[in-house]
């Protein structure tokens, strides 16, 4: 598909702030010009733009505003063409012991374990347990998770917050898509499934019904030995296909949050969030490169 992504973050302060340091994993991901067109970011004040990889080799820009300023903007804007994974099917046929001979298994350690908001205790692990069934392919147990946390959790916007612990939504068997993500990264990898957390955007279409469209989303990717990394996402119930956009990996929100910031103010010093996200199907006539 190709995709035209449009996000603009803006943060209005009730008083004047200073020394603002912020991240911003807002790029694709993807190196391949054929498939990135077009990516701007834009900050208000204007700032000089710097840029590193990450521990997970996501694309960081990241800039100072040392002076007072009443407000933030943060716009970027992408063109982008998607494919699937799942052109060929569903990738079946990988069974558990497969993982012992794996030749990335190092690569993969930081997907096994506990993480800032993922937890792997008995509980999930019993829980997953009760998910497989018994299935041994590992990506059938992967689909058997992600149906499991769909049906039953459900999906309630401003029932959490950035910071909320997978625990927390396990007891209240309600969230939204960054919340569901984490349930099936921590049900995932008490089965010995490497799985991921990946940010980005969903495009919905005119007549879709998809939960997290217009937002910046949130799913899973779990790894399949000798194959690579697959999609699923929890909050739809589907696999990651050409409607994703992938900005960013890691072992949960804390490693991929589109943006992180912070700043030195009078005590009590707040801010409003206003957060604008488009995500549009264009010709491919349509996609320019700058």
């Amino acid at each position: 598909m190709n995709l035209r992504v449009y996000h603009r973050t803006r943060y209005v302060y009730r008083t004047a702030v200073t020394d603002s340091h912020n991240e911003v994993r807002l790029r694709p991901a993807t190196e391949d010009p054929r498939r990135l067109h077009f990516f701007l970011l834009k900050v208000h004040p204007p700032k000089r733009l710097r840029h590193r990889r990450d521990d997970f080799f996501n694309y960081v820009q990241w800039f100072d505003i040392p002076e007072p300023h009443t407000e933030l903007i943060i716009e970027a804007t992408s063109h982008v063409v998607t494919t699937s994974p799942y052109t060929e099917g569903r990738p079946l046929g990988c069974n558990f012991w497969q993982y012992k001979e794996d030749e990335a298994s190092d690569m993969l350690h930081p997907f096994l374990s506990g993480s800032e908001y993922v937890s792997i205790e008995n509980d999930v692990w019993r829980l997953a347990i009760d998910a497989r069934e018994d299935r041994q392919d590992v990506f059938e147990s992967a689909e058997a998770i992600m149906n499991f946390i769909h049906s039953g959790w459900s999906y309630t916007p401003h029932a959490t917050h950035a910071q909320t612990h997978m625990n927390e939504v396990l007891a209240d068997r309600r969230g939204v898509c960054q919340d569901f993500a984490h349930v099936m990264l921590g049900m995932c990898r008490t089965q010995g499934i490497p799985a991921r957390y990946v940010s980005g955007y969903l495009y919905n279409g005119p007549m879709g019904h998809l939960r997290g469209a217009m937002a910046s989303h949130a799913w899973c990717e779990v790894w399949l030995p000798g194959r690579g990394w697959y999609g699923l996402d929890p909050t739809n119930n589907t696999l990651a296909d050409e409607r994703y956009v992938k900005i960013a990996t890691g072992r949960d929100y804390a490693d991929a949050a589109p943006i992180r910031g912070s700043f030195s103010g009078p005590h009590g010093a707040t801010s409003v969030l206003e957060v604008k996200v488009e995500v549009e199907e264009m010709k491919a006539s349509a996609i320019k490169r700058p």
